[in-house]
């Protein structure tokens, strides 16, 4: 008995132990540092969340030694009640001096603080924004100038900057670079926030003159409106949010991110370092957050570029996102974006820095997208190890967004007991909404642009309701802490532990000391090297939301011990280096000892060249269809994934001539190589056929005449399985024209074909063919099959697949094919890869083709589009890349945890439905939303009345065993682009770089691009029609992997690379030494053939 209790004694030590493990980011209690502010809102009558719909967005965090004792002191906002300024005495313990300083403010509902030093006296000052729509309250922002004793004297009526509006931050520095700060202020419009609005794109340059945005010239100490002159947007459809300031061009001046709420676009404005901007969104950025709240700018892959983060509202758990969320429609978000306002989708977006004036949204693939009802937003190094995470501070008092709410306000019985003639009860409406705190984020950088969710590890695991937040160094140590401003609850200041947990980090502090009137330097870059690395960081502290952070610049570099090299380049444009720098020491530089302005080198070698339509000139179009009007369960289109092109000398001149495919109503087109380009030759034949979808093509002498035959498969979702058009087609060349055969291929029946290649698989001369077809039209995701077909040596052909290959048959959703001799046996064997299907190797044994057993293909189901063959490792035999969804995606897939579709007529109605589900943590759960799969199947509404019994739902919960039974199911277990290496009989798999995983890869091309001897890659693709809820996949640009010996395959940066393909590309052309050049052709989906030469 003794021995029980020791041994219990023990375990309970254990376990206590264990849950007071000391986390990196420490939450001091308000009797530890003497900070008992907390952002009261209370109901009242007259000013609620339906009388403002901003009641709830809370109030900013800002940072600055107001009193040059070497500490940070600390502002907070305060909507309802007085701010309040907290001096750091040391040691974490702070004074409240704000009666005393004079900064609580005069009026009722303040937002973001801005602390800056305006006057260049050496003196921190306060600017505090402000809003609400508060009876006899005239809204003016207040200036509180430093008088450098721990007093100040409010004057922004004296500087010109007491603006009316409803004002949400502001941010200084000097666009004009003329020594001065300047001034974004942000304002949030009057008008009522509905989510799309007959007022359209037309309203944007309409300035409002009290509510718009507006940008303040710095003119003496004297801050004059230059709004308009400047290019500045500031109408009644800007309801903005976030304001940062950064160098999105990597071109040396300062530019604006502006993250607007509601259903206007956010902004992005490039300094055109003449006194104006240009707002250039959507030539840079293809897909933004649809409710854009804060945003940060930083460098996140320490490549010396600043990305762009925005928050949003889409949650992470399956109970949230089922219970909370809701999502544009297709045709709502068509017209979202045909009314000007963009590609928007509700979630985070994390936009990559390509160099290259673009941006690659990959907040999918980092795993930092949903983070719930989200606010500020800040990318710094919690613990020093060189590479910056991710904060966001999360949470709404009272949820509007709930939707058994929404459900239930709307009947009548409730709006009788809410509502009378002229008159509501706020106060029971408001007591119906639910509150629900949830925990703010804390994402670790792993590197390699991956981040892992270490909310609870970190001590960032409180539930709560933050908005606003900014780190600093409170105490002096090195690290950054971390100051949170909270609703109805105290603020929470968070010691940063970093020295103890992780002491073998290192950091380097920097404190820029500018001239002029910007004495802290504002505006001005840093970066550190060692012999492989660069960090990067810009001095702009106000950033985050509403918020200013530390002004003293903190490098984490990891284990170095040392520097090589520290860069400063001035907000001015000259630039101080200095060299062996010790690690853990801060660090005064003087703009005093620069060097003249810095200009920015651009290297114009590139390995491709646009050469525009120097040889041939195509456009593509693609029809309107929408497979949502019939496959209302899907999130990704089918019908727009064509089209085509293929080479072949069709007139014996010894040159090769073009096929291109067109889509339904238009036709392909034929050009022939003539006088150093394409000519476009108008066949009549091409035109009768135009209503066809031509999704592969091949140039072969069908006929054995000595003239090149051309293939056209058709295919696409559009169409019955009784519809003609569907039929492949064959077009004999007699050497003036061609005409058509009458076969119906590939089988005698109506099909979607995806590919076709041409083989003499029995070796008599004559080329054979094998077909793969996409889907069975109206039955997406049953498997459809490949063909082979034997030609007679005169154009006629039989389908010989139930004799020779008979696993084709019900083989899957084919979307490529390749013949290849991968076992060098002397025969050619065939590979094929789909949707829902796994990589299927088919081994030629004596004419015969069976399914070979291969275990880098075991569980490799996936979303293949392509594949293509080269020899990478120089060893004689043809390896594979093969094109997937990739991994910059809301669907997650893994051999354990793999993506789901269940396909029955679950609804008994004759028409069959498509469900798909996937793993949320350990279960797996539907996509689809309550009310998209109760319109689907109406017999599920009485098992889901509400939202809330809806959470958490698998296939088990939803259906009946027999219904799941009796479906078809299909499983996704790896979503990767991938490279397989030819081991003779086996395949071993390979990983490509992290950047092959951006977007859909739809088009591979291998070849030795830099003439080193070793095969290169190119990867592109993207997928635009998809469902707003998944969103569209846009992020790769035309992609180049440099080989070698060791196959580590490095991604060519877009600014050397010489590519930008920046639309949905479909297919390439290689052709080599044509009028003595190399040329790529680039076919894109519903947009421009581009051509380049290499």
């Amino acid at each position: 008995m003794n021995r029980f209790f020791f041994v219990f004694v023990l375990m309970f030590s254990f376990i206590s132990c264990s849950e007071k493990k000391e986390k990196l980011f420490e939450k001091l209690s308000s009797y530890r540092t003497g900070i008992e502010f907390e952002n009261t809102l209370s109901f009242k009558e007259d000013f609620n969340i339906f009388t403002y719909r901003n009641y709830y967005n809370g109030g900013g965090v800002g940072l600055g030694d107001i009193n040059n004792d070497g500490l940070l002191d600390i502002y907070f906002t305060s909507n309802l009640e007085k701010n309040k300024l907290y001096l750091n005495k040391g040691n974490f313990s702070f004074e409240d001096i704000t009666e005393k300083a004079g900064v609580g403010g005069n009026k009722s509902w303040s937002t973001g603080v801005s602390l800056v030093d305006i006057n260049a006296d050496g003196h921190l000052d306060i600017y505090v924004s402000n809003s609400g729509d508060i009876k006899g309250d005239n809204k003016q922002n207040e200036l509180f100038i430093n008088n450098g004793d721990l007093t100040f004297t409010e004057k922004a009526y004296e500087y010109g900057l007491d603006d009316r509006g409803y004002s949400t931050h502001a941010a200084f520095f000097d666009f004009d670079k003329d020594g001065d700060l300047d001034c974004y202020l942000l304002n949030n419009s009057y008008k009522g926030g509905f989510r799309i609005t007959s007022i359209g794109r037309d309203q944007r340059p309409i300035r409002d003159e009290v509510g718009g945005d507006k940008f303040f010239l710095n003119d003496n100490g004297k801050f004059i409106d230059i709004s308009e002159e400047a290019g500045i947007y500031g109408s009644i459809i800007g309801f903005g949010l976030g304001v940062t300031i950064g160098d999105a061009n990597n071109d040396g001046w300062m530019d604006i991110y502006v993250s607007n709420d509601f259903f206007e676009r956010d902004y992005l404005y490039i300094n055109n370092q003449d006194g104006t901007f240009s707002e250039n969104l959507e030539a840079m950025i293809k897909s933004i957050s649809a409710a854009s709240m804060g945003a940060d700018m930083a460098d996140i892959n320490n490549d010396g570029l600043s990305e762009i983060f925005v928050t949003d509202m889409l949650p992470q758990p399956d109970e949230r996102i089922k219970t909370v969320t809701t999502f544009d429609s297709w045709d709502r978000h068509q017209n979202i974006k045909t009314s000007g306002y963009w590609n928007q989708y509700t979630r985070n977006t994390l936009q990559l820095n390509n160099g290259n004036s673009t941006f690659s949204e990959i907040g999918r693939l980092t795993g930092v997208e949903a983070t719930d009802w989200s606010w500020g937003a800040l990318m710094f190094d919690f613990q020093n190890d060189g590479n910056k995470d991710i904060f966001v501070a999360n949470g709404i008092y009272q949820d509007l967004t709930d939707q058994d709410f929404l459900q239930y306000v709307t009947q009548d019985e409730v709006i009788k007991q809410i509502a009378s003639p002229g008159s509501v009860d706020f106060q029971k409406l408001i007591d119906l909404i639910p509150s629900v705190p949830v925990s703010n984020y804390g994402f670790v950088n792993e590197g390699n642009l991956k981040f892992s969710d270490e909310t609870l590890s970190l001590g960032l695991g409180d539930p709560s309701f933050s908005n606003g937040s900014a780190y600093g160094d409170l105490d002096n140590d090195g690290d950054y802490d971390l100051i949170v401003n909270n609703v109805n609850m105290e603020s929470f200041i968070y010691r940063n532990n970093s020295e103890k947990l992780f002491p073998l980090n290192n950091y380097i502090k920097i404190q820029l000391e500018g001239d002029r009137e910007n004495i802290n330097a504002i505006g001005s870059t840093v970066s550190l090297y060692t012999r492989d690395q660069i960090f990067y960081l810009e001095q702009m502290p106000i950033r985050g939301f509403q918020s200013t952070v530390d002004n003293n610049l903190i490098f984490g570099i990891g284990e170095n011990i040392s520097i090589d090299s520290i860069e400063v380049n001035w907000d001015d444009g000259k630039q101080t280096t200095l060299y062996n720098i010790s690690s853990n020491q801060t660090i005064s530089i003087n703009k005093s000892n620069a060097n003249s302005v810095n200009e920015v080198y651009q290297d114009n070698v590139k390995l491709f060249n646009e050469i525009g339509d120097e040889i041939l000139t195509h456009i593509h179009y693609e029809n309107n269809f929408v497979d949502f009007d019939r496959d209302r369960l899907l999130f990704h289109m089918s019908s727009s994934e064509g089209s085509c092109i293929c080479e072949g000398d069709i007139n014996n001149d010894g040159y090769p001539d073009l096929y291109i495919g067109g889509s339904k109503g238009y036709p392909g087109s034929i050009y022939i190589w003539k006088k150093n380009r394409f000519i476009k030759y108008l066949y009549p034949f091409l035109d009768e056929d135009k209503e066809s979808e031509d999704t592969d093509c091949v140039f072969f002498d069908a006929n054995s005449d000595g003239n090149l035959d051309l293939y056209v498969a058709s295919g696409g979702n559009e169409y019955s399985i009784y519809s003609p058009e569907l039929r492949d087609r064959l077009y004999f060349n007699n050497g003036d024209t061609f005409k058509k055969s009458t076969q119906i291929l590939p089988a005698g029946k109506f099909e979607s074909s995806s590919v076709v290649l041409k083989n003499d698989y029995d070796n008599d001369g004559d080329d054979d063919l094998f077909v793969g077809t996409r889907l069975i039209p109206q039955k997406y995701g049953l498997p459809s099959n490949g063909y082979f077909l034997e030609n007679d040596g005169y154009g006629n052909f039989s389908d010989v697949t139930d004799r020779i290959a008979d696993k084709l048959n019900n083989i899957g959703m084919i979307t490529d094919a390749k013949f290849f001799d991968y076992d060098i046996d002397g025969d050619n064997d065939l590979i094929l890869v789909g949707h829902w299907m796994p990589i299927t190797l088919f081994e030629n044994i004596n004419g015969s083709f069976s399914p070979k057993e291969i275990g880098a293909f075991e569980k490799s189901e996936g979303w293949w589009n392509t594949i293509e063959l080269g020899d990478l490792n120089n060893d004689g035999k043809l390896d594979l890349v093969v094109g997937n969804h990739g991994e910059n995606s809301r669907f997650k897939a893994s051999k354990s945890k793999p993506v789901s579709m269940y396909i029955n007529d679950f609804d008994d109605n004759n028409s069959i439905e498509q469900v798909i589900f996937q793993y949320n943590g350990d279960s797996s759960y539907t996509m689809a939303l309550r009310h998209d799969l109760v319109m689907q199947m109406p017999g599920l509404k009485k098992r889901y009345l509400k939202y809330n019994s809806y959470k958490n739902q698998t296939v088990h919960d939803i259906f009946s065993p027999e219904k799941i039974r009796t479906s078809h199911v299909n499983l996704v277990h790896d979503l990767k682009t991938s490279a397989f290496l030819n081991k003779g009989n086996d395949f071993e798999k390979i990983s490509l770089p992290i950047e092959s995983q951006f977007s859909n890869i739809f088009s591979v091309g291998i070849d030795d691009y830099n003439n080193d001897g070793y095969s290169d890659i190119i990867l592109a693709g993207n997928l635009y029609d998809v469902k707003p809820e998944v969103g569209r996949y846009d992020a790769n640009y035309g992609q180049i992997l440099l080989g070698g010996e060791e196959l580590k395959f490095e991604v060519v940066p877009y600014n050397y690379s010489g590519l930008l393909l920046d639309s949905q590309v479909r297919d390439f052309s290689i052709l080599k030494n044509l009028g003595g050049k190399n040329y790529l052709l680039v076919l894109n989906n519903n947009d421009t053939l581009q051509s380049y030469s290499f």
